[in-house]
């Protein structure tokens, strides 16, 4: 009897401990669905946002990132050339009325030609190499509507490519720099308005030196030439004196013949700047390109051996996510702390506390990239599920898509069905036909089974199998014998083309066929 109260103690102490167990379980797994269900973009702002808050994680690369500067890095000092700048208030009437003013101006359309319109239109006349041309159009409309670079132009270079080296990259940055607007497709306006300054041919070495770089840029800051004078003597000797400290130092792209520069030379410079612009795409459209990352690359393998090779090589795109790893400082501190309880020796308070910070750090930063590994396997187990299904579709096109469900994906992966949807959602693969959403490839069967003719017909299958169409399939039949027909006296009215198809063994309703006539946005026979 005197042992009930201790064997309760310990099956509480046990309950306790499983309850906190699961709790920290089902925590985990709520990161991972909700990264399964995060787009491409949004999981990089997530890591980002993660990192940011857990030292531990560390960001060791990332491949969009390299070699851009974001326009949110731009001057964030609001004073910067506002020394005659006069500062008020506005009343309530008045703030009410710009409010109106503002809101008339964002609900206005812009009718004005987009930046990626006029660009490319210039492109097009170019008499250049189909390769050169190819790589202009992805940096074209890797512009935002200022005209700098959305994701970093190296991201676009293909390694397997040989062509694709650093030189074709600055060629065909030239390229899109020299077209009009002259000093688009550049970094930030500082890059911008040197870009200009250098094309014009007019320009200084003074006033290539002060736009090379943002630390020359703000020797005009304030603009006057005594300040800038003396700011442009003190730099230059202090780079001789690191020269001689340092005989690798780099050396600068301008360097300037003299260190005593008049003030007459230096308005000249300030002039000439002054008839530059540091937004030259401002004049066009606000149209902005939503720049879609495939999640997965599917490549196939048109000569290969059916006993040696695989026919389709399923990939995950790993270069458009940062690379992730725990920080080498944080596992030191775990290490060394391991080491030193080993010996005996005691901690104090603020060392424990440190450790204790460490280390859940660390195992927090591991189940964020255990969520992040779960998330590519389970979108790349999917979709070499998805690619068996609709081999046709990878080897001849879009018309050859197969009806395929949520629930069988998720039957072969012994997953919820709900799992598929989260991983469906906003994700994208990348073929030889160009880059499709993974929802794309989940369609019903519509209208049964093609006769073996139709079948056979479409290169679907051999003459006499049983195999059903996909929407997308039909739709792509109901366009043939549109054509077929097309010189027609009287227009097929959508019953026709109902008893047509029904002939060929896809029986659809008469509503099913107007509804995927609109889709394929051709007219009703009256308006035909």
């Amino acid at each position: 009897m005197p042992d009930f109260p201790n064997m309760r103690m310990q099956q509480k102490v046990s309950q306790n401990m499983s309850q906190s167990q699961v709790q920290k379980m089902s925590q985990t797994q709520i990161m991972s669905l909700n990264m399964l269900a995060m787009s491409g973009a949004d999981l990089r702002e997530e890591i980002y946002s993660y990192a940011a808050k857990n030292p531990a994680l560390e960001i060791k690369s990332d491949r969009l990132e390299a070699g851009v500067s974001s326009s949110r890095t731009e001057f964030s000092n609001s004073s910067r050339f506002s020394d005659n700048t006069r500062y008020g208030s506005v009343s309530a009437s008045g703030e009410l009325a710009s409010d109106n003013f503002q809101a008339a101006l964002e609900n206005a359309s812009d009718e004005r030609e987009s930046l990626s319109d006029h660009l490319e239109h210039q492109l097009n006349a170019m008499n250049i190499p189909d390769e050169e041309k190819s790589m202009c159009r992805k940096l074209i409309f890797n512009l935002d509507r200022k005209g700098f670079h959305i994701l970093a132009p190296v991201s676009f270079l293909e390694s397997s490519n040989p062509l694709h080296t650093e030189g074709f990259l600055n060629k065909c940055l030239c390229l899109v720099q020299n077209l009009d607007p002259v000093g688009t497709c550049t970094n930030n306006y500082v890059e911008s308005l040197f870009v200009q300054a250098k094309l014009s041919g007019l320009a200084s070495d003074l006033t290539l030196f002060l736009l090379e770089s943002y630390e020359h840029f703000d020797f005009l800051n304030p603009p006057q030439p005594k300040k800038i004078q003396k700011k442009i003597s003190d730099y230059l000797t202090n780079q001789k004196k690191l020269e001689y400290k340092n005989d690798d130092t780099e050396s600068e792209k301008f360097p300037l013949t003299k260190e005593d520069f008049t003030e007459e030379e230096i308005v000249i410079s300030l002039n000439f700047i002054k008839t530059l612009d540091p937004y030259p795409a401002r004049n066009f459209g606000s149209r902005e390109t939503n720049f879609i990352s495939p999640d997965v690359i599917v490549k196939r393998n048109k000569e290969f051996d059916s006993e040696n090779e695989t026919e389709f090589t399923v990939s995950f795109a790993r270069e458009f996510l940062p690379k992730l790893s725990i920080s080498k400082d944080y596992e030191k501190i775990i290490k060394e702390a391991g080491e030193k309880s080993s010996d005996g020796s005691e901690q104090s308070e603020k060392t424990k506390s440190e450790l204790k910070f460490a280390r859940n750090s660390v195992n927090e930063a591991k189940v964020f990239i255990d969520s992040v590994f779960f998330r590519e396997n389970t979108i790349l187990k999917a979709a070499e599920e998805i690619v068996k299904v609709q081999a046709e579709f990878f080897r001849k096109g879009t018309r050859f898509l197969s009806p395929l469900r949520q629930k069988d994906i998720a039957a072969k992966l012994g997953v919820h069905e709900t799992t598929i949807s989260r991983m469906a959602s906003s994700k994208y693969i990348s073929c030889e036909w160009g880059i499709f959403p993974v929802s794309y490839f989940f369609t019903n069967a519509a209208g049964g089974t093609p006769s073996p003719d139709t079948a056979a017909a479409e290169g679907s299958g051999k003459p006499g199998e049983n195999q059903a169409l996909s929407k997308e399939s039909v739709k792509y039949v109901i366009s043939e014998i549109l054509k077929e027909h097309k010189d027609d006296k009287k227009p097929l009215s959508d019953q026709k083309i109902s008893d047509i198809l029904s002939a060929k063994g896809i029986k659809i309703a008469r509503r099913t066929v107007a509804k995927y006539r609109s889709e394929l946005n051709i007219n009703s026979s009256y308006e035909r």
